[in-house]
């Protein structure tokens, strides 16, 4: 089971599934359904398309791993990994999101805290972020406090759908 907070021995356990926890909730792998922002004035956008595609991943001994990609990515001319062109390159990592690290849940807050010890964005790296965590069924969604980009705020939220166990593929 993931770390969980001490808050939850002050605060009890607190869950919108029949007694279950978020930390027991959350364990296994997820598909992306929807990765948007809200902009304070109500503006739907897509970060990396409406067709993003990703997988999250939450272990039972603590660690999580996110892959969110665009998936009209320009493929390498060159077959080996490692010797795209910048553009290439370029185009690859702008279009996709990734990073793994322990997690922790704060049941009292319906919060879970990721903490990035690998990230393809370098800037992440030993940061510790929030996620707010919410269930509906077999979905998953995932926002963090609103963000403020100059003169505009977003408030960003990824929907999952627990994937079927063995199949790699999203429950019906």
């Amino acid at each position: 089971m993931a770390v969980v907070d001490d808050k939850r021995q002050d605060m009890g356990s607190r869950s919108d599934n029949d007694g279950v926890s978020i930390a027991d909730r959350i364990v296994g792998s997820w598909e992306l359904v929807d990765y948007s922002t809200t902009s304070d004035t109500g503006k739907v956008g897509y970060p990396l398309g409406p067709e993003a595609s990703g997988l999250i991943i939450y272990s039972a001994d603590g660690f999580m791993s996110a892959q969110i990609m665009r998936p009209d990515r320009t493929l390498y001319r060159s077959p080996n990994v490692h010797s795209g062109e910048m553009s290439e390159r370029s185009d690859a990592a702008g279009g996709y999101l990734a990073y793994s690290g322990p997690y922790r849940v704060d049941e009292g807050n319906s919060v879970v805290w990721h903490e990035m010890a690998v990230s393809l964005y370098p800037n992440w790296i030993g940061d510790i972020q929030k996620r707010f965590v919410r269930f509906a069924g077999d979905h998953m969604t995932l926002s963090s406090d609103p963000l403020v980009f100059r003169t505009t705020t977003l408030s960003p939220a990824l929907v999952w759908r627990r994937t079927t166990p063995g199949t790699g593929r999203a429950a019906s």
